[in-house]
């Protein structure tokens, strides 16, 4: 049965999503806090400098710019400074629901119907990959800009309204990070195809964002102060390649808890890493025979969107293999592969034309909204390997607490999270 959600429904179905993101993490709602570089380093600039300094300001380490964080943390300055972290908090989970407003409000050749829009949302919101580091940070809010990006690529380019939106939105995913940029030859691709005039000017925007962070990686790189990436050689690492499957495959669709169980409680611990990469390679063989018996070449040859989505992978594993610190496969380096995989799994479950097959891969999509259900807010129980750190305070350093022994002692280092690595020195304010 197909839904039919009027305006006022899918408004309901939002706010809803923002019920549970406070359930997610009341604290940092409440509270606010700084995570990592977020105030380390863009806090600290924008605190500390005029406006057009920090807007022009990025992390030389990173070697890319990040509008986003620069006009978050910018506009945290403009708060009583005990106030300051929400404003990071709040502006980021606009953000991460700015996807799902364009899967509830857009049409796509992605989400054709109601029932398909509501799935998708849940794919883009509450699946295992949206992992606690990612969550209400302005840093990480590059990877939720690059499903806005993906989805705007998507939306029927005879959609008149709203026209200047998509252009906007660009515009800022573009500016803060290269994920987005790697969509630049799919909107291309898009453009040659519909010669529509807005399709042209969002090609154009990725071009210029694209030249922008290109040049800015350069210049990191060749002044020494990029931060290492991966080397080829460690791709055959054993263990690389485990966690490669894991986090990418296994874990997107499983969660870690079910995986974990399974693992310690029916002897693959003992085989160790082997074995599971020969359950791994069993299960991907059994798949590739069963799609193939079933014609999935033929489907891949004749689906335009479902090749899209897998040349979009293909792009982003790269990057993310090659441009990840010390090639680090799971946490925020997961996600976007994680969704991207289960955004193709949902294809094929709406489109693939065997219903035996479909309904398979839609028992998969079904498993891994559960699961992310269950680990949207992880156990308090062993903290350290639930990462209830990352939402809850759990003996973590208290911002407001924290100013008032700034105010008493400038000279204080100010506690952030992660705790109990990360702190901030402020100087005087601009």
């Amino acid at each position: 049965m197909n839904l039919l959600l009027n305006n006022k429904t899918k408004i309901a179905f939002l706010l809803l999503l923002v019920i549970i993101s406070f359930y997610r993490s009341p604290y940092i709602f409440l509270e606010g806090r700084f995570m990592g570089e977020e105030g380390s380093h863009y806090f600290k600039n924008a605190y500390e400098n005029n406006l057009l300094h920090h807007l022009l300001y990025f992390v030389k380490t990173a070697g890319y710019y990040n509008l986003i964080t620069n006009l978050l943390t910018e506009l945290s300055t403009y708060v009583p400074l005990i106030y300051a972290p929400l404003v990071t908090v709040y502006g980021s989970l606009i953000i991460t629901l700015t996807p799902v407003f364009l899967i509830l409000f857009k049409n796509s050749y992605l989400f054709k119907n109601d029932n398909e829009k509501i799935i998708g949302s849940l794919i883009f919101f509450i699946t295992y990959p949206h992992v606690s580091e990612v969550w209400a940070n302005s840093v990480n809010s590059q990877i939720y800009l690059f499903f806005v990006s993906l989805l705007i690529l998507y939306l029927k380019s005879s959609v008149k309204k709203n026209q200047i939106l998509s252009p906007v939105l660009l515009l800022l995913s573009g500016l803060s990070g290269i994920y987005s940029c790697i969509l630049t030859p799919l909107y291309f691709v898009k453009y040659h195809y519909t010669k529509a005039k807005r399709d042209l000017i969002n090609t154009n925007i990725l071009i210029v964002c694209s030249l922008i962070q290109l040049v800015l990686i350069f210049y990191s790189r060749f002044t020494d102060q990029l931060y290492k990436t991966s080397e080829i050689s460690s791709l055959f690492n054993l263990d690389q390649i485990i966690n490669l499957f894991y986090n990418f495959f296994a874990k997107p669709i499983l969660g870690r808890q079910p995986i974990h169980f399974v693992y310690e409680n029916f002897g693959f611990e003992f085989f160790g890493y082997i074995s599971m990469l020969y359950l791994f390679s069993a299960i991907s063989v059994i798949i590739m025979f069963i799609l193939i018996k079933f014609k999935f070449i033929n489907f891949f040859l004749k689906d335009h969107v479902f090749q899209s989505l897998i040349l979009i992978y293909i792009l982003v594993f790269t990057v993310v293999i090659f441009g990840a610190d010390n090639l680090q496969t799971s946490g925020r380096y997961a996600t976007i592969p994680g969704i991207l995989f289960l955004l193709i799994i949902f294809y094929l479950a709406a489109n693939f034309p065997v219903r035996a097959i479909s309904n398979f891969f839609s028992i998969l999509i079904l498993i891994s909204i559960v699961a992310g259900f269950y680990e949207f807010r992880p156990s308090t129980i062993n903290v350290k390997h639930q990462y209830i750190k990352f939402l809850d305070c759990v003996n973590c350093p208290q911002w407001k607490i924290e100013v008032e022994n700034w105010k008493k002692n400038q000279n204080y280092q100010i506690s952030i999270w992660p705790y109990p690595k990360k702190s901030l020195k402020l100087s005087k304010s601009k």
